[in-house]
């Protein structure tokens, strides 16, 4: 009798442990949408690159994200798991303004979009 009470407590203490740790770290499924911001936040990181280089060549800032020779970078232009393309507007003549579709709020990321899934970056040409 005590050593059946022990197993079930035992096994109780496992399963709120497992819970606790799936409450706190979201699970394996808020670990996938976290990765997939990631390789989106790197995308639109390459694509600033290849701008800025761009912008150094032209002494402007521009929004064609196509390679040159002097700039050959070639970053994905859309979403690898939605395919849809990334967005890229100039707000102001050294601003450009970089979006994708996130899947976690911008409170849940270190760093990165604001909640429309933008980025806000200044270019400086030379």
């Amino acid at each position: 009798m005590a050593r059946r009470w022990f197993v079930r407590a035992l096994a109780a203490l496992s399963l709120a442990v497992l819970a606790a740790g799936i409450i706190a770290t979201g699970g394996p499924a808020q670990g996938r949408a976290e990765r997939r911001d990631q390789a989106r936040q790197r995308d639109l990181s390459e694509i600033q690159s290849l701008l800025a280089c761009k912008a150094q060549q032209a002494g402007r800032v521009g929004t064609d994200p196509t390679p040159t020779e002097a700039c050959p970078m070639t970053p994905r232009l859309a979403d690898p798991f939605t395919g849809a393309p990334y967005r890229i507007e100039q707000v102001a003549p050294d601003t450009l303004r970089l979006c994708a579709g996130f899947e976690l709020p911008p409170e849940a990321q270190d760093h990165g979009p604001d909640a429309s899934g933008c980025m806000v970056q200044r270019v400086v040409p030379d």
